[in-house]
């Protein structure tokens, strides 16, 4: 064993008992050519966190650029994550930059994933209580579905068909990630993944049966009645359930144990948008969500 993974394991042995199993993972899959050393990974870890904490704007993590692959993005991502888990919960997982145009944008080499925080979870969308621009900058909106999950699942998933039976409902749902960065010109996928693809809250409507297609239906998201956003089921890796099977291999295969009743969230549908104060309606063809943004 490596001094490096020997100091994993006590850094993670140390917050055991405040954390769920799967983040005391260490990182075997990680090659020590491609490997960040620990304390650079908990260094950068701990710089984001407190900047989320104090609600600043992120920084580009400061790793030398043949140290940014996804093994060491994700390396930072899970030291962050057990800093925001204390006191709080895994809700689900998402998945990010699951779009052409988000690919592009951020020059990634494929989708990204992260956990969701239960404390960030709305059930269903309520216009009662709306989303606060000045509590929450940064804030973007996606429109999604969520799927939640039958049955714990912890080794990769074979097929699509095999997929569809641990999975108990479909729901439409409401993305709110935050894009806080310091520097937005240069922000690319390793920035994005390692402070978690933007993890911060989501809205779910109520459930419905996996039989539902998915792929074929379109949504249009309206803000005080005008058109800002539409999309429709194949934007995300071209399918559905093709992004769902992405999500669930790449997060058990990072070594995450997905529980029965999560949630996972599989990408946009067209746009990823500014929040704008407004009443929002995103309308798709057998439901409608409706939510509030305020300054």
């Amino acid at each position: 064993m490596s001094m490096w993974e020997s100091t994993r394991k006590r850094s993670f042995a140390k917050r055991a008992l405040c954390v769920p199993l799967f983040l005391l993972v260490v990182f075997a899959f990680v090659s020590p050519a491609a490997g960040i050393e620990f304390e650079k990974a908990e260094e950068e870890a701990e710089i984001l966190y407190k900047a989320m904490q104090n609600g600043e704007r992120l920084p580009l993590p400061q790793v030398d650029a043949a140290e940014k692959t996804e093994e060491n993005a994700y390396e930072i991502q899970e030291l962050l994550f057990l800093k925001l888990l204390e006191g709080d919960a895994v809700a689900g997982y998402k998945a990010g930059l699951t779009t052409a145009a988000q690919l592009e944008r951020f020059k990634a080499p494929g989708p990204a994933r992260a956990p969701l925080l239960k404390s960030g979870m709305t059930e269903i969308a309520d216009p009662k209580t709306p989303f606060t621009l000045k509590s929450f900058p940064g804030m973007m909106l996606e429109v999604e579905f969520a799927f939640k999950t039958a049955a714990s699942i912890e080794s990769p998933v074979k097929d699509e068909e095999e997929l569809k039976k641990l999975i108990a409902s479909i729901h439409t749902a409401i993305e709110i990630p935050q894009l806080f960065f310091a520097d937005m010109a240069n922000l690319g996928f390793f920035d994005l993944a390692a402070a978690g693809v933007g993890s911060k809250s989501f809205a779910v409507g109520p459930a419905h049966e996996t039989q539902l297609d998915v792929d074929s239906m379109e949504v249009v998201l309206s803000r005080d009645g005008t058109v800002v956003n539409k999309g429709k089921g194949t934007d995300a890796l071209d399918g559905q359930w093709k992004a769902l099977l992405w999500l669930v291999n790449s997060t058990v295969s990072g070594g995450a144990r997905i529980e029965a009743g999560q949630y996972l969230l599989t990408g946009a549908l067209g746009s990823m948008i500014p929040a704008q104060p407004g009443k929002y309606t995103a309308t798709f063809p057998f439901e409608t969500l409706t939510f509030e943004v305020v300054e």
